[in-house]
């Protein structure tokens, strides 16, 4: 719903007729062809039109259903992406999550840990997903449709609400949900998880469809610990 082969530019642009996956100024032509991004984008296109059986020319009018809606299409997307990724995410582990596990979207921060140091953290900053087993907070989801290079925003709140969250729950658990194609972005947030960071703030990094960039993309060995959204959907049953 949320991928396109199309960019904003002030009103929404065909764009190479391909997967635009990552930022669009990396997508360019040389005088000997299409550099590497662009061929990666165009074998990532490929595959993704053979897992949704469609055909190849066809593949960039069936997908980013979201953008195509009225209402939607007029608006400036950035902010939107976000908020939209962040409530799929919910939506899915309501649907197919252990169903005694209840969500929060955008909580406040000084509600949820009065009292905790948060000085390192934008002031209007608000968790992005909480989950409860009854009154009791079992995991944080902290969800970024795409990683800046220069900074780790996940890892940053997970430092911040980490200590807080272990003190009200020992057993709870901090995910950051990503749906970003960058590997090099990718294994920044992997550094900081188990197996790489035993002791590491992230107990998980999880991607909406990490399969087109191992398969479509070739990302092959680097991105072994990087999770599913189906391997979350069964976490939530073990959150105690």
């Amino acid at each position: 719903m949320l991928l396109s082969c199309e960019v904003y530019r002030l009103g929404w642009k065909a764009f190479h007729d391909v997967l635009t996956y990552v930022d669009s100024n990396r997508f360019a032509c040389g005088r000997t062809g299409p550099r590497v991004t662009l061929r990666r984008a165009e074998q990532l296109t490929v595959y993704l039109a053979a897992q949704l059986n469609v055909d190849r020319p066809d593949l960039c009018n069936n997908i980013g259903l979201y953008w195509r809606q009225p209402q939607i299409r007029k608006l400036q997307p950035h902010n939107l992406v976000g908020h939209a990724f962040r409530s799929l995410i919910v939506n899915v582990l309501q649907l197919f999550g252990d169903p005694d596990v209840s969500y929060e979207e955008r909580v406040d921060r000084n509600s949820l840990f009065p009292g905790q140091d948060l000085t390192k953290l934008a002031k209007r900053s608000k968790l992005d997903i909480v989950a409860r087993r009854e009154s009791r907070i079992v995991a944080i989801l902290t969800v970024r449709w795409r990683v800046r290079h220069n900074r780790l925003q996940a890892l940053d709140e997970a430092f911040a609400y980490g200590p807080a969250l272990q003190r009200h729950n020992p057993n709870s658990k901090f995910y950051a949900v990503l749906g970003e194609f960058d590997s090099g972005r990718l294994r920044k947030v992997l550094d900081n998880c188990p197996p790489q960071a035993p002791h590491a703030a992230l107990s998980a990094a999880v991607h909406f469809a990490p399969q087109p960039i191992r398969e479509g993309l070739r990302e092959n060995g680097t991105l072994e610990h990087l999770r599913s959204l189906e391997w979350l959907i069964g976490e939530t049953f073990q959150w105690r």
